[in-house]
């Protein structure tokens, strides 16, 4: 690990930092975001379980997302702001298997649940296990603004370490949203687990460390992390600012203190003339923030221009000879040090000669006398904007109300009535608002009508039923639209049966999925059926010489990897169909799977 500020070459990718190392396979993974994409989401087993990227060739392929949904489905918990998971552009079936994995937190006093952080265990039938925390910046979302992350990673030894309780309080406080038992185990393996995990940053210069949850408990304060201290010199990174709290970190500046601000063209207003003659206070040029075109690699033509612009939250800061760096969650706002859940950081850093002067030119691209200003991705600010305060504008109102609407903690009941269903959902009436019209729908927003204390979607097929649902809200004639995570009981259990069968569809993606499966290396397996197409897994025809190729990869699994026959059985079990399931298959996969179980005896 190492200090790596050079935004044009110190790139870490999403997907690489939560992949397993080499011999590795992942055996639970806990992560938060604010704002959730569940398209994004779906992409997170194909690195946690199949180690591809979450954006890579086969990222869109049905069969690879289903395997990596498969093998996450007891593996894999997210915590996510209340109202803040994302419409996805198309609805997909798979979308429901992550039904149990993904949970909503509402924080008291319209704060926010705003912590970005991953705890993942990995093991190994050679080594000890793994574990990895990383600390981010970013969402889990598509977003391509400039975020921030550290990763360390840590043994299992037969010493305790106080250094974790931090860490497993902040599970403690998350245990309470879950309702699945298999996921509140998942957290109770980690808690009983961190008392004997001992993190390290693999670097002589981070000298130590601290895990520093916010708003979870009252002792977890502003005044806890140590952050709010005098200091010499500061650097502060922070996308959205509160006048008070920059004014609190430079009233704590001694004499001679050198400050750096670089935030948002956006969050300058917050600041007054007096401030930026105190800090050296920068925003991203604004060419950078329009965006870059996006190239399509098949045409070689701009496709699309996406914007980008600050999200990362660092404070680095310097007194004497000590420096404390600070990565997270925690904007340099009022709400993120009094009031909302955060998570950060600290590591402290040790080197000869160093200043933060050197961080901020690394920031900056100065390297030696090459420097050139164009290249330089900031800009410094000169003085505040005039602008008139607006009044709350809608989409915050439409905000507030579907916040509001996840703390009715509402419920829904799934009825059949003559092979269709009905399902009723309760509501809280004292958490529906009354400024803003609130409609919900199935997650592929058919059916949409008013919320009410008790609201009926009826005449639903099998493939409607979800615990997602989608709510509009709509005020003075603009919308937003949210999906909200609803507990629903009476959900057939045929309904996973179904997902399956839509993607396994017949023999022939039936006989491909199970070499799939068997394959010591998913990426090269899926590229030798047929590469990348979305729909490689439908061409052509079962044939039934496929079956004696088939039949010798389930013989050296028996014999190396007999774990597999057991994964097959599972599928077999949940497609559950002779008109996809040939029946020479089924019999001699039952005599390797006898043989598979006796190896394992």
């Amino acid at each position: 690990m190492a200090i790596m500020f050079n935004t044009a070459e110190d790139r870490l990718d999403y997907g690489r930092i939560l992949s397993p190392p080499a011999g590795y396979t992942c055996a639970g993974a806990i992560g938060t975001t604010y704002s959730l994409d569940l398209e994004t989401l779906i992409g997170v087993p194909l690195s946690l379980f199949l180690s591809e990227e979450m954006d890579g060739t086969l990222a869109g392929n049905p069969i690879y997302m289903l395997e990596g949904l498969r093998k996450s489905s007891d593996k894999l918990l997210v915590f996510c702001e209340g109202g803040q998971i994302k419409v996805p552009n198309k609805a997909n079936l798979l979308f429901t298997l992550l039904e149990e994995s993904v949970y909503e937190v509402t924080v008291a006093d319209n704060y926010s649940f705003h912590p970005k952080i991953w705890l993942i265990k990995y093991s190994s039938e050679n080594s000890v296990p793994l574990y990895r925390v990383i600390v981010l910046s970013r969402n889990l979302t598509f977003d391509r603004s400039w975020d921030m992350a550290v990763v360390l990673e840590g043994n299992y030894k037969d010493e305790t370490t106080s250094r974790n309780e931090p860490l497993i309080d902040f599970l403690t406080y998350l245990r309470r949203y879950t309702y699945n038992n298999k996921k509140k185990k998942l957290i109770n393996t980690f808690i009983a687990e961190l008392p004997f995990v001992h993190f390290s940053t693999g670097d002589k210069h981070f000298t130590d460390f601290r895990f520093l949850p916010l708003g979870i408990e009252r002792k977890y304060d502003r005044e806890y992390t140590g952050l709010f201290e005098t200091y010499h010199d500061i650097l502060v990174f922070s996308p959205f600012l509160s006048k008070e709290t920059v004014m609190d970190f430079d009233a704590l500046a001694l004499t001679n203190s050198n400050k750096t601000l670089i935030t948002r063209r956006s969050a300058i207003p917050e600041l007054s003339n007096e401030l930026l003659n105190s800090f050296q206070t920068y925003c991203l040029k604004e060419v950078l923030v329009d965006g870059e075109e996006a190239i399509s690699e098949s045409e070689g033509i701009a496709a699309d221009v996406q914007k980008q612009d600050i999200h990362a939250k660092l404070y680095f800061k310097s007194k004497n000879n000590e420096h404390s760096l600070y990565v997270g969650s925690a904007n340099c706002s009022r709400s993120a040090w009094k009031g909302n859940v955060e998570f950060l950081l600290q590591l402290n850093y040790q080197k000869w000669g160093f200043r933060i002067s050197q961080v901020i030119d690394e920031l900056f691209g100065k390297k030696g006398e090459d420097y050139d200003e164009r290249f330089n991705p900031f800009e410094k600010i000169e003085t505040v904007p005039e602008v008139i305060d607006p009044a709350e504008n809608n989409e915050r109102i439409m905000e507030k109300a579907i916040k509001r609407l996840c703390r009715a903690r509402a419920e829904a009941f799934v009825s059949e009535n003559n092979n269709q269903y009905d399902v009723k959902l309760e509501f809280d009436s004292k958490y529906i608002a009354h400024d803003v019209n609130l409609s919900i729908a199935t997650l592929n927003g058919y059916n949409a009508v008013k919320i009410e204390p008790v609201t009926y979607l009826r005449g639903l097929s099998l493939t409607d039923l979800s615990e997602f649902y989608l709510v509009k809200a709509e005020c003075k004639g603009e919308s937003l639209r949210r999906i909200l995570k609803i507990r629903t009981k009476g959900i057939p259990p045929e309904r996973e049966e179904f997902v399956f069968k839509s993607v396994i569809k017949d023999t022939h993606a039936f006989i491909q999925y199970i070499a799939f499966l068997l394959s010591d290396d998913y990426l090269l397996s899926a590229l030798e059926q047929g590469g990348g197409s979305k729909q490689w897994f439908y061409e052509g025809a079962y044939n039934e010489y496929q079956m004696p190729v088939l039949y010798e990869t389930m013989l050296r699994a028996v014999a190396q990897s007999p774990q597999k026959m057991e994964e097959i059985n599972y599928v077999i079990k949940k497609i559950n169909d002779k008109e996809i399931i040939p029946h020479e298959f089924e019999h001699i996969y039952q005599i390797f799977l006898k043989a598979s179980r006796r190896a394992v005896r």
